[in-house]
């Protein structure tokens, strides 16, 4: 990426600009796509600079495992990469997908959901972070203060109880 004049583009490898300065963000390409933002929505360009996705969404992330998590009138959602909504906006808060399932949040607690927005894990954790190697670390606390930290598999089995 490159910034002239609060605008930003891309460039290559040798320093060739090969997209014109031209949105107010601009973001690492992922899966062949890159976010972009024009004035205060968010939307996704092709390697050409070409809009695929058209700037909508009030926020957004990049594409991972195929889809992108994006919030539109204060939800979040998960869309393709034609800009489809394959899960519809629904949740409070909400991550990437990582190993096939991604962290969202309705009601202050935190669960994991599958590609096709079915909960595998429902809501029942005060804070959730990514799969990594098929683990997940969770709190178990009722108490957002309470670091009662853990760890569950892709099933919500607990493999490891923190320590009180």
């Amino acid at each position: 990426m490159v910034s002239i004049n609060d605008k930003y583009g891309y460039i290559d490898k040798t320093g060739k600009q090969v997209i014109k300065p031209q949105y107010s963000g601009a973001f690492d390409f992922s899966e062949g796509l890159a976010m972009v933002k024009i004035a205060d929505k968010f939307g996704y360009i092709d390697k050409t600079g070409k809009i695929v996705v058209s700037p909508q969404f009030d926020d957004a992330e990049n594409f991972k495992e195929g889809l992108a998590c994006v919030k539109l009138d204060s939800l979040f959602g998960y869309i393709d990469k034609a800009g489809k909504f394959v899960i519809a906006p629904k949740f409070h808060s909400a991550r990437s997908f990582s190993e096939g399932m991604a962290v969202v949040v309705n009601g202050g607690k935190y669960g994991y959901i599958d590609k096709t927005g079915k909960y595998v894990i429902g809501l029942k954790y005060t804070w959730a972070e990514d799969f990594t190697e098929g683990l997940a670390k969770v709190n178990f606390s009722n108490d957002e203060s309470n670091l009662d930290w853990g760890y569950v598999d892709k099933t919500g089995k607990v493999i490891w109880e923190p320590t009180k």
